[in-house]
């Protein structure tokens, strides 16, 4: 059977008897669209994903997404037939709403837009975007063009949500904090359309300590207070190659960063996320992505299990 939270993702309970439930994670990982949207499904499958996330055009460009009918059809049979949701769509890298520059704002909120078009068309549970850059204003003025931006995507008639992911605290970056989080959405006049994603590595170097149980409690009292645990749709999984509180964007494979196997096990066991998406951004051991080793590695993990990794 399957339950759906208010932000559209979707866990499988497979049910041996009327009293005995047996909950299966959803672990996956970003994987290639290249040629496609359709070839995604195969990629994760390789990779034994149960979820996946996607970017629907070129990160590194504006140009829009486009495709084929043809295309969007086999990607959602793909999805239902091999038990793949929830799927999310990543925005583009060049977003930037909350900064300065008018036009490139312009630009942000048509791209947001158009991918919550995408993401209604092809059945996604959220897309995820970037918070973007004060660069040169105030935190104030920023926080004010980030909120007139998001509210002008989610004008956008669709049932996607927004998923606003956590920053790394690199200079001028928004969205570190969990204050500053809450207080955007409590601002949206469509708030109830917008969620988070937390990114493991962005919130280690933000200083949030999330790999020891105290350290870990502390980091979900605060998000509960701040924004509500309710409204956490997606956790990115990636271990960190910098120290915590070192402010920068620097992912690394599972057990091998900062975070460490360790951490990981603290993560993975903690009743508030276990039920959660798990979205793998590592680099894998080949420099090409997650793998196969990696999901069955954070899967094992998940269930309990101790591998003989450096933590």
């Amino acid at each position: 059977m399957y339950a759906r939270h208010r932000f559209g993702y979707i866990w499988r309970v497979s049910s041996t008897s009327n009293t005995d439930a047996v909950f299966v994670p959803r672990v996956g990982a970003h994987v290639g669209s290249s040629g496609g949207v359709s070839k995604a499904i195969g990629r994760a499958r390789e990779i034994g994903a149960n979820c996946l996330q996607i970017f629907a055009s070129a990160p590194q460009q504006w140009r829009s997404p486009a495709h084929p009918d043809a295309e969007v059809e086999a990607f959602r049979d793909g999805v239902r037939e091999h038990d793949l949701a929830p799927v999310y769509l990543h925005a583009v890298y060049l977003l930037n709403p909350a900064g300065p520059d008018a036009e490139l704002r312009e630009k942000s909120v048509r791209s947001m837009r158009e991918y919550l078009s995408w993401g209604e068309r092809l059945g996604v549970s959220g897309v995820v975007i970037h918070l973007g850059s004060s660069n040169n204003t105030t935190p104030e003025e920023a926080a004010a063009n980030l909120c007139r931006s998001l509210d002008a995507a989610l004008q956008e008639p669709s049932s996607v949500p927004l998923l606003l992911e956590t920053s790394a605290g690199t200079r001028n970056s928004m969205g570190s904090s969990f204050a500053a989080i809450g207080s955007l959405l409590k601002q949206l006049d469509a708030g109830q359309r917008a969620g988070v994603c937390v990114d493991t590595a962005h919130i280690w170097a933000a200083g949030y300590d999330i790999a020891t149980p105290e350290g870990l409690q502390r980091t979900l009292d605060e998000f509960e207070t701040e924004i509500g645990l309710e409204k956490l749709a997606l956790m990115h999984a990636n271990d960190s190659k910098v120290p915590l509180g070192a402010a920068r964007d620097r992912h690394e494979n599972i057990g091998e960063g900062y975070i460490g196997t360790a951490g990981w096990q603290v993560l993975l066991s903690h009743p508030a996320l276990r039920a959660k998406p798990w979205v793998m951004e590592t680099p894998g051991p080949a420099r090409k992505g997650p793998d196969a080793a990696q999901v069955a590695l954070l899967r094992q993990l998940w269930s309990g299990g101790s591998p003989a990794l450096n933590s």
